[in-house]
Formats: structure tokens, sequence, C-alpha cells
């Protein structure tokens, strides 16, 4: 793949998502993990957008074992992937993240961890979000919601970081997690 761009995502639609708030700008990437413990094949991006599907709920981005990137939902679209949440930073408090992030979900459980590749293809499609909005912070789900969420699970805030200075444009003034 070239540096210089990202390959255009699958698409796996949801139904799940309606309109932001009127005049939201997008500024915050929040970061979920998943898998579908249910499922011949845990991992699988189907059954993991199944069972997003069977809670009414989505997020605008999957990115499988693969590193594949499968959009859900248009940008531009509320999805609702961050429930009852708060940004976790004393200078900036606001509440109902959904309204102002795009949500990536990572397939991975509690012991995977997450592949090289998917690392890659989150910095990546960082920066390609980066390009088209305001991303000022990163955040992961329990990060936003504590008392409610855990995830993403064993994730490398440091290698995420790093991936994105490495990358640079607009993605390397991104803050990660703070206020954490």
């Amino acid at each position: 793949m070239n540096s210089d761009r990202c390959k255009e995502p699958r698409c796996l639609q949801s139904r799940f998502f309606d309109e932001r708030r009127k005049g939201a700008v997008v500024d915050t990437i929040v970061i979920h993990s998943m898998f579908n413990p249910d499922a011949d094949d845990n991992f699988c991006v189907h059954s993991c957008k199944a069972l997003l599907d069977s809670r009414k709920v989505s997020t605008h981005y999957i990115i499988d074992r693969a590193g594949e990137v499968w959009r859900s939902v248009p940008e531009e679209q509320r999805a609702w992937h961050a429930g009852e949440s708060c940004i976790p930073d004393a200078t900036d408090a606001r509440s109902g993240v959904n309204h102002f992030s795009i949500g990536i979900e990572l397939i991975g459980s509690h012991d995977s961890g997450f592949t090289p590749a998917q690392y890659e293809a989150l910095a990546r499609l960082s920066c390609q979000i980066a390009k088209c909005h305001a991303i000022r912070q990163v955040y992961g789900h329990a990060d936003i919601a504590p008392a409610r969420k855990s995830d993403p699970w064993n994730f490398d805030w440091a290698r995420y970081a790093a991936d994105l200075k490495r990358l640079g444009g607009d993605a390397a003034n991104i803050r990660v997690r703070p206020g954490i």
C-alpha cells in the first residue's frame, strides 16, 4: 500500500445511526475492541457486525485481524458506539461523545491483543480521518465511559501514538488520551 494513500474501506453497512447534532464538529476518535463469543469464528467481521446489529449499536469503522478496514456508518452521520459518555479532560468535559466522534472497532479479545496489520490500518485510517475532520484527540471506550466499558483491551497506546507521529501530516498533532 502506498504510504500517501489509504485503501478505500469495504462496506458493511449498519442501519443503526442517525443525524449528528446541528453544528456538531467531529474532533474526536474513539477506539473500541470487540469479538463475538457466540460465533464459530469469534473474530469474523460478519459475526462481529451481526453482534453489533443484535444490540442495535454501530460504529463508523471495523478493522479485522488482517487489517482490512470496513465502513459501517458514513462519517457525516452519528454512529451509536459510545453510549452514555463524557470526555475525561478537565478542559473538555463534553458529554454525548457520539455527536462529535468517529468510532473505530478493532476485532480482538481480552487475550488476543491486536495484530501489527491492525495497528498499521488504524494509524492510516486515523490519518485519513484527520484529513477530513479537525481531529484533536483520541480516546478508548473505557476512557469516555469508565463505569461501563473496559475496551480497547490490552491496547498499546504508545505504539499507536508513535505510529501517528511516524505517518505525520494531519495526524501528527492528534493528542492521544489527553487528561488521562
